[in-house]
């Protein structure tokens, strides 16, 4: 087994068995599963042998270990905890994004398209205050859409955004990435990807009824 700080009780020398009712999500790369011995932690294995989806776990520890280097153990992120074998793949260990009361964290996309009743106002508040705050800090998350982005519910009922997905710099699809070297095309990069979450947020509640029945949101 690859061994991972901070290992969790219950760990054998056998690959972890990931059973299909701890699948959380299901996105284009990855699939995402409870950890079956864990409670705080998730375990991201690759979706199919395609040389992306089996690089995406590397990309994203490298796209975590570049923004720890960079900005310390931020909050708004779910950080990552290193490498387990598993029987699906080698798998990611990352923090499962918790509410207030212990209960999983929903993502944006969750709370917009399958719940009858949002508070629609709220969500595009924290979103946008989440958004700002990749700016003013230069937090190179480009990949922002509703999936990657749980909503911890607080204490006092608001409302907390936190990053699951982390490639950020290390999955720049630029041709000559200019974003991921000049903070100044960051900048306006993640001000572009800031509006469109926005307005997707907004779209994809006004159109809930066409999305329910996917697994996997569309791009």
């Amino acid at each position: 087994m690859i061994p991972a700080p901070g290992e969790p009780e219950g760990r054998t020398d056998e690959p972890l068995r990931l059973a299909e009712e701890l699948l959380i999500s299901r996105g284009r790369n990855r699939l995402c599963y409870h950890h079956p011995y864990d409670p705080a932690l998730v375990v991201k294995v690759p979706a199919g042998p395609d040389k992306t989806q089996v690089d995406a776990n590397a990309r994203e520890y490298r796209g975590y270990q570049d923004l720890v280097r960079r900005h310390g153990m931020i909050s708004c992120i779910s950080h990552c905890h290193g490498f387990v074998a598993t029987d699906r793949g080698p798998g990611l260990l990352c923090d499962c994004v918790r509410n207030e009361d212990g209960s999983p964290a929903e993502t944006i996309w969750d709370l917009i398209v399958h719940h009858e009743e949002c508070d629609l106002p709220s969500i595009l508040a924290v979103a946008e205050a989440f958004c700002q705050h990749l700016v003013a800090h230069d937090i190179r998350l480009f990949d922002l859409n509703p999936k990657n982005i749980a909503l911890r519910q607080c204490r006092n009922g608001t409302y907390a955004a936190v990053a699951l997905d982390l490639k950020g710099r290390f999955d720049n699809n630029e041709f000559i990435p200019f974003s991921t070297y000049s903070r100044y095309f960051a900048r306006r990069k993640l001000v572009r990807r800031s509006r469109q979450l926005l307005d997707r947020i907004v779209l994809y509640r006004q159109n809930r009824h066409r999305y329910q029945h996917l697994f996997q949101p569309p791009e």
